[in-house]
């Protein structure tokens, strides 16, 4: 069964005010409302009001851009937009089994993005810890 979400024009509105072409910053987050409904739950535009979001019993997925990103041997600056899957330390197993199926659908939702990201630790959840795991050559793509 596919990945339902409850409230797409709410999304793609909020998509559309934090993740226009003169934007640096934002985020969006869906949250289970259902074994296979998400629904958008919040956003906002600092990157630090993601993690108080993040429920230790759920899994949640979500879209940040961080802006200002310095490329090495140029001045220039640049954003990247990063899909994240939040699994909470509460999530039991076959719950996770059962939502990892539906990651993909998540993915659809939130497209485009330059990087995945999974989130285990909240406490990590920060500017430096995601550029780092969010980057191409980056060995791990998890947050823990």
């Amino acid at each position: 069964m596919p990945l339902k979400l409850d409230n797409e024009s709410e999304l793609r509105e909020a998509q559309a005010a934090l993740f226009n072409i003169n934007s640096t910053n934002g985020w969006v987050l869906l949250n289970y409302v259902g074994p296979s409904t998400v629904h958008f739950a919040a956003g906002g535009e600092s990157f630090e009001d993601v993690a108080p979001q993040l429920e230790d019993d759920q899994i949640q997925y979500g879209l940040i851009r961080i802006g200002d990103i310095q490329e090495k041997g140029t001045l220039k600056t640049t954003v990247r937009d990063i899909f994240f899957c939040w699994i909470g330390p509460g999530v039991g197993i076959i719950e996770k089994g059962k939502k990892t199926s539906l990651l993909g659908d998540a993915q659809m939702l939130l497209q485009p993005y330059h990087a995945d990201i999974t989130v285990l630790n909240k406490d990590k959840f920060n500017r430096e810890t995601i550029l780092d795991r969010s980057h191409p050559l980056s060995g791990s793509h998890v947050i823990d």
